[in-house]
Formats: C-alpha cells, structure tokens, sequence
C-alpha cells in the first residue's frame, strides 16, 4: 500500500511540474509578443503617425516653389530697358492728311497768317511768272500784310495721287475790302519730310 501511495504521489508531482512549465512557456511566448509594437494595419489612405525619439533626425520638406523664383532670380540677367523703336515714317501721306493740309493753307491764307502760309510752300516751289524765290516771298508778304481782311473758301475739290505726289483743283473764292473773286487753281502737291508741300500753283 505504502509503494502504491508514493508511486501516486512521484506522478502528481511529476505532473505538477510539467504543468507549471508548459505554463511558464506560455507566458514567455506572451510576454515576446507583447513587448514588441507592430504598426496597426490601416485602411488605404491613412497616415500613420510614430513618435519621433530625441535621437531621431528630423527632415524638414524642402519648399522647392519658394527656391525657384529666388534661382530665376539669380541666373537671369539684369534687367535690361526694352527698346522703344519709333513708329515708322509713312511712306506717303493719306487724302485725309492732304485735305486737311489744303484747309491749313486756306485758313493761313485767309487769317493772314504770312510764316504759316509760306511755311506750306516746298524749298523747290516754282513760282509763276517767272518770279525768284526770294521775289515771290516778297510779292506774297506784302499782298496779304496789305489787306485789312481776307476771306478764302474752296469749292468742288478733286484729287489724283501719283505715289507720292497728288494733283489737286478746286474753285477758288478769295475776297477781301476791295476785289472778289472766283478762279479755278490747280496744284501739285508732293509727301515730303512727314508732310505735304506745295510745289506748282497755277489759277486759270
């Protein structure tokens, strides 16, 4: 009886450790698994977000938009003043421009104006009769300083170009305190130095 009872007792505790090994086994494997941190599995999309540790350098993004103007800015030269070509001449001057050269003519003519109506005759104008420049100038002068008033007026216009040339006539009615009159003038004008000018007169 008493070799049963100690045989029964040998196997209990021959299990007892057992048991309480397996158990500890098991709470080493518990304790490994625990101790380790696994990042959660999150849905697409998601940021994860881990604690940075003192250590651990920080990487800063680099604004690479704000550096590129800054590297334009460097690399280009310095800034240059653009060129302001003037406009360019006209090769010939317009019927608008001629009409409103004759109108000019005609109001100096009329307002007694002597330096802006000489002013409308070419360098190379060919006075009529056979007068010289300088006679002609003289002869104008002391025509129109001489009257107390003048009035002069332009009817039925015509105009023919000819590149740069125009060869305008139109009735004439000039009157001032003494004669009135009523002529047809014929004149050639010529695009010159940005304007037009008068280089053949002639009344018929």
């Amino acid at each position: 009886m008493k070799s049963e009872t100690l045989k029964k007792r040998h196997f209990f505790w021959i299990l007892l450790v057992l048991a309480l090994m397996h158990l500890s086994q098991l709470m080493a494997k518990n304790d490994a698994q625990s101790g380790g941190w696994t990042p959660p599995i999150e849905p697409p999309g998601s940021v994860i977000v881990t604690p940075l540790s003192e250590s651990s350098p920080v990487q800063r993004p680099v604004n690479r938009t704000a550096e590129s103007p800054k590297r334009l800015a460097t690399a280009a030269p310095a800034t240059t003043t653009a060129h302001q070509l003037p406009p360019p001449t006209q090769a010939s001057g317009s019927e608008a421009a001629l009409r409103q050269a004759i109108d000019q003519w005609s109001q100096a003519w009329g307002g007694q104006a002597i330096p802006q109506y000489l002013g409308m005759y070419a360098s190379d104008f060919e006075p009529p009769k056979g007068l010289s420049r300088p006679a002609w100038v003289k002869q104008r002068t002391q025509r129109i300083a001489s009257k107390k008033s003048i009035r002069h007026d332009i009817q039925n216009l015509t105009i023919q170009f000819n590149a740069s040339q125009a060869t305008v006539r139109f009735t004439q009615i000039y009157q001032d305190e003494r004669v009135r009159s009523i002529d047809r003038k014929t004149m050639h004008w010529v695009w010159r130095s940005g304007q037009w000018q008068i280089t053949r007169e002639a009344t018929d």
